[in-house]
Formats: structure tokens, sequence, C-alpha cells
């Protein structure tokens, strides 16, 4: 059995990552053009905040390994 703590994003630590993608969006919002390796990322970024904005990551949310069986 592990007894090491789970790993944890805190309330601030999410609201910060959620600022910087949000900085980063916009970045790139501004670019005319875009690497296919930058637009990946975009689409990628993009739907990670909109994951971050879930009322369920409002006082921060622990971090799990996924598991190799799902």
């Amino acid at each position: 059995m592990n007894d090491e703590p789970t790993p944890r994003l805190s309330r601030e630590q999410v609201l910060a990552l959620k600022f910087a993608a949000h900085r980063q969006l916009a970045r790139w919002s501004n670019k005319h053009e875009l690497s296919s390796h930058q637009h990946a990322q975009r689409t990628t970024l993009a739907c990670a905040v909109r994951i971050l904005q879930d009322q369920a990551f409002t006082d921060g949310c622990e971090l799990h390994v996924p598991s190799a069986e799902k």
C-alpha cells in the first residue's frame, strides 16, 4: 500500500493554470498563422481550460496517474 499523500492542486494553482492557459490562447489568437504543432496544442489547451472551468475544480483537485487497465 502506498503511504505517500495524493498529489493535489490547490484552488490557487488551478486558477493560475487557467490564467496561464487563457494568456497563451490569447497570444495564439493574435497570430495570423500557427504551425501544425501549435494548432494541435491550442486545441488541446482549449479543451483543458473547458475541463478546468467545471465547478468540480473550484476548490482544487487531486491528481491520479491513469490506470493502464482502462
